[in-house]
């Protein structure tokens, strides 16, 4: 009883919070069997605050909704802690997640994104906007 009490405090407190939510991303490859899984429950995913990197990848599952006032942040993929990729790896990851992306993003992020150092940020109220992501109701 005591650790249901405990995990209903903990679940209360982390509700509460004023934080805007923060996906920095993470393995590409862990995102598309979680895109999948996604998908193929038909559970939707509420995309807000910060989606950077791999989180971008929402954009292309179908139950994705993205609340206008979040932000996405794209670049290149990388190893963790700085890791050099090669340039057959680097292709084949960035085709990866462009396959994510709706015909417009793909092309700017293969073109250009994926080859800066910083993160291009770009609100989702923008891509709503053009029918490039869907709005939470």
């Amino acid at each position: 009883m005591i650790r249901l009490s405990a995990l209903a405090l903990l679940a209360a407190c982390a509700a509460a919070t004023d934080e805007p939510a923060r996906d920095p991303g993470g393995s590409v490859a862990l995102r598309v069997i979680e895109i999948g899984a996604l998908e193929a429950r038909g559970e939707e995913k509420r995309v807000s605050g910060e989606c950077l990197s791999a989180c971008t990848m929402y954009l292309g599952l179908s139950t994705a909704c993205f609340e206008p006032d979040a932000v996405l942040g794209f670049h290149g993929p990388r190893f963790p802690w700085g890791w050099r990729m090669s340039e057959a790896q680097f292709e084949a990851v960035s085709r990866t997640m462009a396959a994510y992306y709706p015909p417009r993003v793909a092309r700017l992020f293969l073109r250009d994104w994926r080859h800066g150092d910083d993160f291009v940020r770009i609100p989702a109220r923008n891509l709503i906007d053009r029918g490039e992501a869907r709005a939470c109701d």
